[in-house]
């Protein structure tokens, strides 16, 4: 009987480079509140930076904000993502007004939507917008 052999372990490349602690294409955008701008072979564009970046992503996978709790910088940029998103996906569509108002018992009003918004908590906040989403998706689909 012959000995078991062991696999080595592959090393996965990955964007994120360990050297330099930055993906390919962020390593010289400067972390400020400031927009920056940069200017490429198709224009002048809003760049962001690598921890920016790396959050919206997390929301787009549908992460929660809550996930950053221990980290408050990100947390904070986190949870104001996801005001922003919610506030658009209320400005374009009717149908996500409805089910917000029905949600929260708030009528929707362009000039006090953004205060209506920012007084709420962000675990219900990200609620209702999963909320709106998957319910727009729904309706879509079945046409």
């Amino acid at each position: 009987m012959s000995p078991k052999k062991t696999r080595k372990k592959k090393k996965k490349k990955d964007l994120y480079t360990k050297a330099k602690h930055t993906l390919i294409g962020f390593d010289n955008i400067p972390i400020t509140e400031k927009t920056v701008y940069s200017t490429d072979q198709f224009g002048k564009r809003q760049v962001i930076d690598i921890d920016k970046f790396l959050i919206r992503a997390h929301i787009d996978n549908q992460g929660e904000a809550t996930d950053y709790k221990s980290n408050p910088e990100k947390y904070k940029y986190a949870s104001e993502e996801y005001k922003r998103r919610l506030l658009l996906q209320l400005k374009k569509d009717n149908s996500s007004r409805r089910l917000f108002q029905k949600k929260t018992k708030k009528k929707y009003s362009s000039k006090t939507i953004k205060s209506q918004i920012d007084k709420m908590p962000i675990k219900k906040i990200q609620k209702i917008y999963y909320t709106l989403l998957h319910k727009k998706k729904r309706k879509s689909s079945k046409k």
